[in-house]
């Protein structure tokens, strides 16, 4: 809008199939009122609120003049892959959704040095040797290593202000980074969408539910970490103790993070009132949220992710039970229902027989959750202290980017006409960390000669705690077996 400042937003939008596009679009709808919007995304197709322009994230610094504000939206998959590189482009302010981004560096082809770099920086030095090993010694990828690393030391430094949407998500990442690292983090929450949701009794009639269903619903892509497990065990308890429910899961399977289809299979009473919708359009997903007497939205192990789907849930008045851990823990207690993490499958069920019994009860619970969520994330007010951010930040200096890592000290001993062993050993004893070590020779062909003599030389030239990470022949002035150790 002409005489606004300029905002590029970086992010994807709908049709893209992802919360954080929608959430997106209302925010870009309402930034509009106070900057002059423009929408970077990958999807040359992307759909814009009205009076919000669309360009191509890979030509969108071209329109960029000095001043000009940036925001990026940053999520954990691999819809957002673009958001980093522009990010390490375009310094601005982030919206990091979930400070994990590990499996946003695994899905968008970052790298094993970049991915054991971030974990190093995220806090542990020691346990990411350890837990790193399996994935740069073998490639191997563990859950642990999401569990206890975030990589968002790079957006810490390349941004002028970062946004998360609880305290929880801001106290770990400062507990990883560091005070001075994290020191220009906000908290502005998730916000709540501006939509009608419809009428209880419509969204029920249109999805074919008798009045006295009492309807479980679980929402967006099933994953490991939202506890399926625990609700499929809470529900066969619950129908075993007579408890009539049907239960909706509104989203996609990912069979390669979650066979939930296989899970539900094992489990034949409650296989028999469960349904998984597929990716829903928002006007469905609406539908199904405003029709539940409950939204189930467990998660264990907590990132300091928020949820989209509890905000509509909230919105609609839809009671929600949720993990009383991470920044669900930080909802009202009276506008939720908070499940503990000790005994969470029993808790769980008992809360699913009662609602069973009383649904008014969910009911009560809603209302007050609608109420919190009328006063508190109203997006005027999300978009307004948006705004305050990316003023209050504009002149805030970025890191510079960090220098690449020093060489490895290089060890040089003779290995001719026999192995050093005792000297390898004294010699890497004085090394604190990885070093090279070459095992110098006369010639190539002097090298031949001794690897054909002694088959386990290296093996048998390096102490136990020495680790090999590389092997090659060097060739030219200096020629020998360099070996790189870690």
């Amino acid at each position: 809008m002409a005489g606004l400042p300029r905002l590029t937003a970086f992010t994807p939008l709908p049709p893209e199939r992802n919360g954080i596009a929608d959430y997106a679009w209302h925010l870009l709808a309402r930034l509009a009122r106070h900057y002059d919007c423009t929408a970077a995304c990958e999807d040359w197709l992307a759909e814009a609120p009205d009076g919000v322009a669309v360009t191509d994230a890979a030509l969108a610094h071209r329109g960029l003049a000095p001043g000009d504000r940036v925001l990026h939206q940053l999520g954990n998959n691999a819809g957002h892959g673009f958001v980093l590189r522009a990010l390490r482009r375009l310094p601005g302010i982030v919206t990091l959704h979930d400070p994990g981004l590990m499996h946003l560096h695994e899905v968008t082809g970052e790298g094993t040095a970049a991915i054991l770099a971030g974990m190093a920086a995220g806090g542990w030095p020691g346990l990411a040797a350890r837990f790193g090993r399996q994935l740069r010694d073998h490639g191997l990828a563990t859950r642990a290593n999401h569990l206890l690393f975030d990589l968002a030391g790079e957006v810490l430094a390349a941004s002028r202000a970062v946004i998360v949407h609880s305290r929880f998500a801001r106290e770990k990442l400062r507990l990883l980074h560091g005070e001075a690292a994290t020191a220009h983090v906000a908290v502005v929450p998730h916000l709540l969408p501006p939509i009608a949701m419809p009428a209880r009794a419509a969204a029920r009639a249109r999805l074919r539910l008798a009045p006295e269903e009492v309807l479980v619903l679980t929402a967006g892509f099933a994953t490991a970490p939202k506890r399926f497990d625990w609700l499929i065990a809470a529900l066969d308890h619950a129908l075993a103790r007579g408890a009539a429910l049907r239960w909706i899961h509104a989203g996609a399977e990912r069979p390669a993070e979650y066979a939930l289809s296989r899970h539900l299979a094992a489990v034949p009473a409650v296989a028999a009132i469960a349904r998984t919708t597929g990716y829903l359009p928002e006007a469905a997903l609406n539908d199904h949220i405003a029709a539940a007497d409950v939204l189930v939205n467990l998660r264990f192990p907590s990132h300091g992710e928020s949820s989209g789907s509890i905000a509509r849930a909230l919105a609609a008045g839809t009671c929600c039970i949720v993990s009383d851990t991470g920044a669900y823990a930080e909802l009202p207690r009276e506008a939720v229902l908070h499940i503990p993490l000790a005994d969470a499958v029993p808790r769980l069920a008992e809360a699913l027989i009662a609602i069973a019994a009383a649904p008014e009860k969910a009911w009560a619970i809603g209302a007050a959750g609608r109420r919190h969520a009328e006063a508190e994330l109203d997006l005027p007010g999300i978009a307004r202290a948006y705004a305050a951010v990316i003023e209050a930040s504009r002149d805030r200096p970025v890191a510079p980017p960090s220098p690449p890592p020093a060489e490895p000290p290089l060890v040089i001993l003779p290995a001719w006409p026999a192995p050093p062993r005792q000297e390898v050993e004294a010699a890497l004893r004085q090394q604190p960390g990885p070093c090279r070590l070459l095992l110098e020779v006369p010639g190539l062909e002097a090298l031949a000669e001794l690897t054909l003599d002694l088959p386990g030389l290296v093996s048998g030239l390096l102490p136990p705690e020495a680790r090999l990470r590389a092997l090659r022949v060097q060739e030219g002035t200096r020629p020998g077996l360099l070996l790189e150790l870690g």
